[in-house]
């Protein structure tokens, strides 16, 4: 192995693992990922929704709805070649009062500027024809039948595993918290020089901005950046064991100039999740769970669904997620040529779905560097190589209903009920689990597949006391 990298990513949340893929996918051969966490797919990625948005309501002609679109394709591509666990269920944008219909209106327009055809206002009729249990009072609503569910640890994973079968290279415990760049010899000596790369890409997610002043120090004339403000968001998880969930659909509310709001949908484990909240915070890993939130949550979903009270549910806990929402609203990815770094920051509760579309999106930055691109290792695209690599990827995993899924091993026969920002009920037996991918154990670090694989009676489990 080359004693310089040609890349090296900072951060393996979603957006780190998607860029890792794609460079991987596209050739480039001499590719590090670095994370802080001894364990994947920790800090902001641990604690999303699970869900695999068109971009029908994202800001027109903006980077984030450019990249989302197209990232919701690439995955849908890739769907076609192996089982991903993504299942398109469809959304419901539901109008409640005569002033809501104006809004419909508007998110109708917007979607159609943003390529999303498929989008329909249908009538409270046919709405409670498909989702029967619903309040009363609907007028109109908004039909999205290409928003989908993920499986928000497995997705990543497999991203993960694919780029090192396509030759990438991942290092975990590895914090970078200096960096010089030698302007003679053009590459970057990190943590003085622990590690040398000839180009850096940022993605660290609630602390890119903390490392972009890495690059900032290295620059003559140093350029603004984005500050990272934290908005903490929490949910609520309910399982319905004996019975399937109220709802069929994504159920969402009228947006505000603030928030998108809270909603309600089923997940890909036969349970319900409302949620999330969103409160700007000063701590960056700090997610507490709030009680009063819990009960503000259980009173909304048992208001938009009056018959949920009475069901054979069972509230199986909470988990928190902590965005890195930005003084902008758009997502912050820019290159420095000069100095051989890119930056991909401010990339918020959307990062999962355009995480390939930005990986894809830096692979044509890197085209633009044209002092270094004739020295970095990339043997190109190869199809032959890409359908190999997927026989190889597809033996880690287990095929199911909902798709791969990663061979879950016991551990321990009792978890503590508080791990991190999770939150189990009382009476919850939560088992200790890990991933076992090829011979590799892992964490289960995403908040809703902890609850989810941690509460339920799964055939993948098998015992590795």
């Amino acid at each position: 192995m080359s004693s310089i990298y040609d890349i090296i990513i900072i951060g393996g949340g979603i957006v780190g693992l998607g860029v890792f893929h794609q460079l991987t996918l596209n050739g480039y051969q001499n590719v590090l990922l670095l994370d802080k966490s001894p364990q994947i797919l920790t800090g902001a990625s641990s604690g999303n929704s699970g869900i695999l948005h068109t971009g029908f309501d994202t800001v027109p002609r903006t980077l984030e709805s450019k990249l989302v679109q197209r990232g919701y394709h690439l995955y849908q591509s890739f769907k076609r070649d192996i089982e991903l666990p993504i299942k398109k269920i469809g959304a419901y944008l539901v109008a409640w009062k005569q002033d809501d219909i104006k809004i419909l209106k508007e998110v109708l327009n917007t979607a159609h500027q943003n390529g999303v055809f498929d989008i329909e206002e249908i009538s409270s009729t046919t709405l409670y024809q498909r989702e029967p249990l619903l309040r009363y009072g609907a007028l109109r609503a908004l039909h999205i039948p290409g928003e989908s569910l993920v499986d928000p640890l497995t997705l990543p994973l497999i991203l993960l595993m694919h780029g090192k079968i396509l030759g990438g290279h991942i290092q975990m415990n590895i914090e970078i918290v200096k960096g010089e760049y030698d302007y003679e010899n053009k590459y970057w000596k990190l943590n003085n020089g622990q590690f040398r790369s000839r180009i850096v890409i940022n993605c660290a997610g609630l602390y890119g901005d903390i490392v972009e002043q890495i690059r900032i120090e290295q620059q003559l004339l140093s350029t603004s950046t984005f500050t990272i403000q934290p908005r903490i968001g929490q949910f609520s998880v309910y399982s319905f064991p004996t019975t399937s969930p109220p709802l069929k659909s994504i159920i969402l509310p009228i947006p505000t100039k603030f928030t998108k709001g809270i909603i309600v949908y089923p997940n890909l484990f036969n349970q319900i999740i409302v949620g999330p909240t969103a409160e700007t915070q000063h701590d960056r890993s700090y997610a507490p769970i709030k009680s009063d939130v819990i009960q503000m949550l259980h009173d909304k979903i048992n208001e938009l669904i009056p018959s949920f009270s009475k069901s054979n549910y069972k509230y199986i806990g909470s988990y928190t997620g902590i965005r890195p929402a930005t003084e902008y609203s758009d997502y912050q990815i820019h290159s420095y040529n000069a100095i051989q770094w890119i930056c991909c920051g401010g990339i918020r509760s959307t990062g999962l779905t355009s995480s390939l579309a930005i990986g894809e999106y830096i692979c044509e930055k890197l085209n633009e560097m044209n002092a270094i691109r004739q020295q970095l290792y990339c043997i190109g695209y190869s199809s032959e190589r890409y359908y190999h690599s997927l026989k190889e990827l597809k033996a880690m995993f287990i095929s199911t209903p909902c798709g791969l899924q990663p061979k879950i091993v016991m551990k321990e026969s009792k978890l503590s009920l508080s791990t991190g920002n999770i939150q189990f009920n009382d009476d919850t037996y939560a088992s200790n689990l890990k991933i076992d991918c090829n011979g590799d154990l892992y964490d289960i670090s995403h908040s809703l597949l902890k609850l989810a694989w941690m509460t339920k009676d799964s055939s993948s489990i098998i015992s590795h006391l």
